[in-house]
């Protein structure tokens, strides 16, 4: 199978998994609908999951429907770029069907979490220096012999959220500071912080709101389907966790994770 092939196939089996959990959303809603007393948030779930997956779905199909009348055209350099570019929504499109995917079972209180002792440091080490941050500079500082108990997969989420929406809403140029010390209370604390425009104090609250929407001025255009840190937060609290936004000397914006101690 040639490279552009399992590219696009790639792309149409995200799509088809996005829109099965849209459409299994859309059924259960219909089905539970008649008797449900928030039969309308879970309308207003199942149609900004459709309004989610429809951008990248579109893009997909354009780029498909467009290499496919024009490949035989196109320079090598060309085709490279297209297929990238069907990757890139393709990769798009399934971060969103998994967080949301992740989000339906949250609502539904689905989610078990696997708690056991961790060494902190060495796990926000590894889940940072896996992540990508495009240009940004990375720099990770972190206290050792903190054992603290974690789900090791659901904290990755976390972590993995926290960093990315530093890369996100910072510039390319600016470090990405991810630091784990031990807390005052002889728990442990994780911060990430980023030199970006910063969150406002109104807004604090709504960007753990499910699918927020604002964007700091500047990033109006920046993908996502504003799960991260409501995910993020559902699986802190069942840690026992909590999250903080707090503001950066330098400007920019610190997220700091409070831990309970072993």
């Amino acid at each position: 199978m040639s490279d552009w092939v399992g590219t696009f196939l790639l792309g149409a089996g995200a799509g088809i998994l996005a829109s099965a959990i849209a459409v299994l959303a859309w059924t259960r809603l219909r089905h539970r609908g008649a008797r449900s007393p928030d039969a309308g948030r879970r309308a207003d779930l199942a149609a900004k999951i459709a309004h989610e997956l429809k951008n990248p779905i579109m893009s997909i199909k354009g780029l498909a429907s467009t290499g496919t009348r024009l490949y035989e055209s196109m320079s090598d350099e060309e085709r490279l770029e297209f297929f990238r570019l069907i990757h890139a929504e393709a990769t798009r499109l399934k971060l969103i069907a998994d967080e949301t995917s992740t989000a339906l079972k949250i609502e539904a209180g689905g989610l078990t979490y696997d708690l056991r002792p961790e060494d902190l440091g060495k796990l926000v080490q590894e889940v940072a220096w896996r992540t990508p941050v495009g240009e940004h500079a990375m720099v990770v500082e972190v206290e050792d012999d903190l054992a603290v108990p974690l789900d090791r997969t659901r904290f990755a989420e976390v972590l993995t959220n926290l960093i990315d929406n530093a890369s996100k809403f910072s510039p390319p140029d600016a470090p990405i500071e991810v630091r784990v010390h031990r807390g005052p209370n002889g728990g442990a604390v994780v911060e990430v912080a980023d030199r970006g425009p910063g969150i406002p104090p109104e807004q604090r609250a709504a960007v753990f709101e499910r699918f927020a929407a604002w964007r700091p001025a500047g990033y109006e255009d920046t993908p996502g389907a504003g799960l991260g840190l409501y995910i993020s937060r559902a699986h802190l609290k069942a840690h026992g966790a909590r999250i903080d936004i707090e503001e950066e000397p330098e400007m920019g914006t610190m997220l700091r994770v409070t831990l309970s101690g072993g």
